[in-house]
């Protein structure tokens, strides 16, 4: 659930979660793009667990372990993308708006992304900027 998902970073979060399970390639200025979860902490980063001791040479060495083979969690294209925005527009219409992503991403994961409507979210004007 995330708050602001018609807004720049959960239209991106969304279609990124989408592009990864359909496992997309688009075309973006510098080449062909495919998506990836590099960048994200929990599929690709590694964390020091301990050491190994090399019973031959009586030296230690350090042992990593990816992230994600310690945390218990789902992988990221079983999320279900939802949330609450102030503005009522799809994040097709979203992802557009923001100008984040490449078209040729967004015009792929069209369909995906019209389906999902942020919930309405309270809006308490004292708290949105005046730009």
């Amino acid at each position: 659930m995330l708050v602001g998902l018609g807004g720049n970073n959960g239209s991106t979060f969304a279609a990124g979660v989408l592009a990864n399970r359909k496992q997309l390639t688009w075309a973006t200025k510098q080449g062909e793009s495919s998506a990836n979860f590099y960048g994200s902490f929990t599929q690709m980063a590694t964390t020091h667990v301990g050491f190994k001791f090399d019973e031959t040479n009586g030296t230690l060495t350090d042992v990593f372990k990816p992230i994600k083979e310690l945390l218990p969690m789902v992988n990221p294209i079983d999320f279900d993308v939802t949330g609450w925005d102030i503005s009522n527009k799809n994040l097709y219409e979203a992802a557009k708006r923001a100008h984040v992503l490449e078209p040729t991403l967004i015009e792929q994961l069209k369909g995906d992304l019209e389906n999902i409507v942020p919930m309405k979210a309270v809006l308490n004007p004292d708290f949105i900027a005046s730009n």
